[in-house]
């Protein structure tokens, strides 16, 4: 089998794996589950992924990659924080999908964090979380590239903008929060847009 069926078959096995997380949940994300929902043997899957670690991260890395994109970052058409800012709202449910992203997020942060809980979710969470704090690191070292932000800045700024999303949702959760999705899209525009200097 010739580089693009390798490449072929190591995305069939990670949309099967999306397949199972969605379905299933995190809980359910094992190697065995994945094999069978990619009809593929459990050599196979360990070809492309030599231990659950190592699918996970690959997942994740799709999940978000998939989800999360750089937008306009580098078109200086807009503005640094316009730019900043409309990557930021990416980490913000709609209205018409708060609801399941919310129980979603939520179910992974539950599992990831319960003492009890399996050891992937674990690192599935830690995975997930410094993912998506690389990506805002890149777009803030683009930003520092061109002269808005200093770059001993970039580690503290990507935490804050990182803090924010998460404490958004955890309040947007919260039972009796008084939090809608109109409140955490304008904190997460205010701090996106209060970071680069425009100049």
């Amino acid at each position: 089998m010739g580089y693009a069926g390798h490449d072929e078959r190591r995305e069939r096995i990670l949309t099967a794996a999306a397949g199972v997380l969605a379905e299933s949940g995190m809980e359910r994300l094992s190697v065995r589950a994945v094999a069978e929902a990619a009809e593929v043997g459990m050599g196979t899957l360990r070809h492309y992924f030599p231990n659950q670690k190592s699918l996970h991260q690959a997942l994740i890395a799709k999940l978000v990659d998939n989800e999360i994109e750089d937008f306009e970052i580098r078109d200086h058409r807009l503005s640094a924080a316009d730019r900043l800012e409309r990557c930021m709202l990416q980490f913000v449910p709609t209205t018409e999908e708060s609801a399941h992203l919310l129980d979603v997020w939520f179910g992974m942060y539950r599992a990831g964090l319960d003492p009890a809980g399996a050891p992937f979710a674990r690192e599935f969470l830690e995975t997930s979380a410094a993912r998506s704090r690389e990506r805002i690191r890149a777009w803030l070292d683009i930003l520092a590239e061109e002269g808005h932000l200093d770059p001993s800045e970039i580690r503290t700024r990507a935490l804050e903008l990182s803090s924010v999303i998460t404490g958004v949702c955890l309040e947007m959760i919260t039972p009796g929060s008084e939090m809608t999705v109109d409140d955490v899209t304008g904190i997460v525009r205010r701090a996106a847009r209060a970071i680069p200097r425009e100049g």
